[in-house]
């Protein structure tokens, strides 16, 4: 008979492979640019890390110490920049910004700051 597997396996087995978590972030970064959910976000990120080798490895990787990955990716606030994008090049990607399709800049169009809550991000990983 068959094993049957849990999806935290099967999870750890597809995303250990970098181009399957590198493919998995951009669809979880995709999903918070339209839900803004920043605890599910960090919780993939911290799945993804889990598979590559562990809060340990990985930290060292990117040339930190465990205890400031962990509590990046553990905390309900959206981590630093230079975080992310040290994550991101660790697993062989970087942050790129593309345009909006719907947005047009036009002169004399109110730039000011908005709260970050109505900020619209269009954010791609590239690999």
């Amino acid at each position: 008979m068959r094993k049957l597997r849990t999806l935290h396996e099967f999870q750890m087995e597809q995303l250990a492979d970098r181009e399957e978590a590198i493919a998995y972030l951009q669809v979880t970064l995709e999903e918070y640019q339209t839900d803004g959910n920043i605890s599910f976000f960090l919780d993939e990120i911290q799945t993804i890390v889990e598979a590559q080798g562990g809060i340990l490895k990985f930290a060292k990787q990117m040339g930190i110490e465990s205890p400031e990955l962990s509590d990046a990716l553990s905390s309900n606030d959206a981590p630093r920049i230079d975080i992310l994008s040290n994550i991101f090049h660790t697993l062989g990607c970087r942050l790129s910004i593309e345009p909006l399709q719907d947005v047009s800049l036009r002169a004399g169009k109110d730039c000011s700051a908005v709260p970050r809550e109505s900020v619209e991000m269009n954010v791609k990983v590239a690999n």
